[in-house]
């Protein structure tokens, strides 16, 4: 499977994605998964003028992503805006050995892990759970920052 990094980040396409993660990755493509019912919610003209012309932008339903990566021949940035994205991916077949979290923005009732990482208990859930399938999570806004892994922090 050509799924070169998988993050997690609630402000999908942004300037750290832009200016850090992508020239680092050497990346073709970014794949979105988006939940049934939500992918008409995303602005994909939007997140396609975010992003530098020479990389690839799909959006497809959570369900199709597996297969999509599984036959694709192109290097693939998976980026999601919910642990709960990647929980479904991983349910549908998804193999993968890593997570990062770039940023979940404080909400009601959560707790501040990084500096841009806020766990409720749902997230924490999700996150035991990835976690106990033996996925390696750890959170870290650029490629040259400090990683922290969110396992441990669990």
């Amino acid at each position: 499977m050509p799924i070169i990094f998988a993050r997690v980040d609630d402000r999908l396409i942004h300037g750290q994605i832009v200016q850090a993660w992508l020239p680092e990755l050497n990346v073709d493509e970014i794949l979105i998964p988006c939940s049934k019912g939500r992918k008409s919610c995303l602005n994909g003209g939007l997140l396609r003028l975010s992003l530098p012309y020479e990389y690839e932008l799909t959006i497809l339903d959570s369900h199709e992503c597996v297969r999509y990566a599984a036959r694709s021949n192109r290097r693939i940035f998976l980026l999601m805006d919910s642990l709960k994205e990647f929980t479904d991916l991983v349910e549908d077949g998804l193999q993968i050995k890593s997570l990062n979290i770039g940023g979940m923005h404080f909400k009601e009732g959560a707790q501040k892990l990084g500096e841009n990482v806020f766990l409720d208990d749902t997230d924490k859930r999700f996150l035991k759970l990835i976690r106990d399938l033996g996925i390696n999570i750890e959170t870290r806004a650029v490629p040259n920052s400090q990683s922290i892994s969110v396992s441990e922090a669990l």
